[in-house]
């Protein structure tokens, strides 16, 4: 591990509310490191890649090791993949200019399920919002820029997929934030994702 000052490591987290301190698996992820750690928390509630570009600036400025970010949920319902893509790149670009590692981190997904009992990334229908493409399709893109600038990339869609598939409908409810809330996490959900997350860092 590549460590800053202090024989200390810096990690930032930078993404949505499926991230944030509020309602995502950033605290529990924190809690997963001792003192020579510090995790700087930087997702927001309702974040998109460009609504959060100027809290990336404020995040760099703190020097950090490595940046973890991961987007998708807000973004689909406002701009194309491709788009997704290209801020991505400027958020990989400015990581690395401020002497940073970035680790691409795909959206983790929403728990909902078919009549099967398995996950189904679909488009949401909205009257608020236009959503572009299904979450699935954004965590592809995420994994094509990172394949395209030789990033670690962290395949949670993927993972946070076969998880919820593995324990079913029942068990994934006991995640929710909120009664009814399949997209973010109480303790327990936020753990459960930490658990996928980690030894995806490890590796």
């Amino acid at each position: 591990v590549c460590q800053g000052q202090g024989n200390h490591v810096k990690i930032g987290l930078i993404g949505d509310s499926t991230v944030a301190m509020q309602s995502g698996w950033g605290p529990a992820f924190t809690s997963r490191f001792n003192e020579k750690a510090q995790i700087l928390n930087y997702a927001k509630g309702g974040a998109t890649l460009q609504s959060l570009s100027k809290k990336l600036d404020e995040l760099v400025k703190l020097k950090p090791d490595y940046v973890l970010i991961q987007f998708g949920h807000n973004d689909q319902k406002r701009y194309d993949t491709s788009v997704y893509g290209d801020h991505l790149k400027s958020y990989v670009e400015r990581i690395r200019k401020a002497g940073g590692k970035p680790i691409i981190v795909s959206s983790v997904t929403r728990r909902s399920f078919d009549k099967d009992g398995k996950i189904v990334s679909k488009l949401v229908r909205s009257e608020k919002y236009n959503y572009k493409a299904t979450l699935t399709d954004y965590a592809h893109a995420a994994e094509a820029v990172a394949k395209e600038l030789s990033l670690p990339f962290i395949d949670l869609h993927a993972a946070s997929i076969f998880h919820h598939n593995k324990i079913g409908p029942r068990a994934s409810m006991a995640y929710n934030f909120k009664e009814g809330d399949k997209t973010h996490f109480n303790e327990k959900g936020g753990q459960a994702i930490t658990d996928l997350i980690l030894p995806e860092l490890e590796r």
